[in-house]
């Protein structure tokens, strides 16, 4: 069963590759609408892999008009990279990011008690708050100069005295 879960994955993310080879991020709002699909989508198989339904109930309620902006700039971002398949390559992309959280939940002994701390650090700040502190991978869609923009704000709010217990070090991924 994981082989065949693995290797649908594997696939996904071959023609999802393929799909957005050209597509270039290169607008901030781009980069915040991928980075935000890819939280909700992390949060999402969180709240089932982790039992955590409660915690994600709560960030998509106290953040429900941020997402759903957000989701509406991911869908006119690859509207205008694709127009005839743009509607089908955003569902393909929030599938990839869904299947990725989904194996690294699978294979990451410590997905959940990241998640947690993901859970925690989101709770009571604005959504590109919780973007500037989360490690957050866009998945098959890259935006160089943007993702090294965030690195460095990341590090710098890193830096900062904590305003609770939770840090980015203790919750990096990578």
């Amino acid at each position: 069963m994981r082989r065949s879960i693995v290797a649908a994955a594997a696939a996904c993310a071959l023609i999802v590759n393929q799909a957005w080879a050209g597509a270039a991020c290169e607008r901030p709002v781009d980069f915040a609408a991928l980075r935000t699909a890819a939280l909700q989508q992390e949060m999402m198989v969180a709240a089932l892999a982790c039992h955590a339904v409660a915690d994600y109930n709560d960030f998509v309620l106290s953040h429900r008009a941020a997402l759903q902006e957000s989701d509406k700039a991911l869908m006119a971002f690859f509207e205008s990279a694709n127009p005839r398949s743009g509607f089908d390559d955003y569902n393909l992309y929030k599938t990839e990011l869904a299947n990725s959280a989904s194996m690294r939940s699978i294979k990451d002994g410590g997905f959940c008690d990241h998640a947690r701390g993901d859970f925690q650090a989101a709770a009571g700040r604005t959504l590109e708050q919780a973007l500037a502190v989360l490690p957050v991978d866009t998945g098959s869609v890259r935006c160089p100069l943007l993702e090294a923009a965030a690195t460095v704000a990341r590090q710098k709010m890193a830096s900062e005295p904590a305003k609770s217990d939770w840090t980015v070090a203790d919750n990096a991924r990578e």
